[in-house]
């Protein structure tokens, strides 16, 4: 498989050539798996319905989630996260939400100066809006 095979035709792309070069295998693959199929046809069809009667009895039945203990488990889960990682979290967090508020900023800025005529609150709001992107761009070069 790892040989180079020349191809004549220049169009020929990488996924055909592996077909061709798979193509013999997957057969034979398919050939046993239809086999197996044929044969076993009965306990196949009885292990699938199984499946779905006991999916279908765990999920209604045994596990019942109630949003509390699922709301307690998580706050559980993310108190057992070691240090360093909450700090990264956190960080994480803070780059999102500032990213955020920079694209809000930003299509603030962009629908105020397209505008045929400002208001002097839009002015005012696009003076506040243009220090506080200054703000977050500076903040963000120095870490």
């Amino acid at each position: 498989m790892f040989r180079k095979t020349p191809s004549k035709d220049r169009e020929t792309t990488i996924f055909q050539e592996l077909k061709n070069e798979l193509f013999p295998h997957m057969a034979g693959v398919n050939g046993h798996l239809k086999g197996l199929m044929d044969r076993h046809a009965k306990i196949i069809f009885c292990v699938m319905l199984l499946l779905i009667v006991a999916s279908f009895i765990l999920t209604f039945f045994v596990l019942n989630p109630n949003p509390e203990n699922q709301a307690e488990h998580i706050k559980k889960e993310l108190k057992a996260i070691p240090g360093e990682l909450s700090g990264e979290f956190s960080a994480l967090q803070d780059l999102t939400l500032r990213a955020a508020k920079m694209a809000e900023l930003k299509s603030e800025i962009e629908r105020i100066i397209d505008k045929d005529s400002i208001s002097k609150s839009d002015s005012a709001y696009l003076e506040k809006a243009i220090e506080k992107l200054q703000y977050f761009n500076n903040h963000s070069h120095e870490n």
